[in-house]
């Protein structure tokens, strides 16, 4: 997904035609990647989601996602992966809930 948010966060708003997708491919494959995370760039997005999905926090990782790409045309691009994200940590925290209750009931 790294590639395709790269590609159409360089894509105009509206969408442009051939040449602009043509050229958003061919400049996201050679930019220079940011290091750190300070900037406001997609790679500056990509690295802080990477950080929250592996400190187990997918909705946060969701919503910061959904922020940075933001009026961008890799906004359509994430949305299914935004929506899934979300109801997994809905799910999880469902689970949590039913584990908390199952183990309160067995003590009783």
């Amino acid at each position: 997904m790294k590639g395709t948010l790269r590609h159409f966060s360089l894509i105009p708003p509206g969408g442009g035609g051939m040449l602009a997708h043509a050229v958003a491919h061919v400049a996201s494959a050679i930019k220079m990647r940011e290091s750190g995370t300070s900037g406001k760039g997609i790679e500056s997005v990509i690295s802080g989601v990477e950080r929250l999905i592996a400190a187990g926090k997918l909705a946060e990782a969701a919503d910061a996602l959904e922020r940075g790409v933001s009026g961008t045309e890799a906004a359509g691009a994430v949305n299914e992966w935004v929506r899934l994200a979300r109801d997994r940590a809905i799910t999880e925290q469902a689970l949590t809930l039913l584990q908390a209750y199952a183990t309160s009931i067995s003590l009783t």
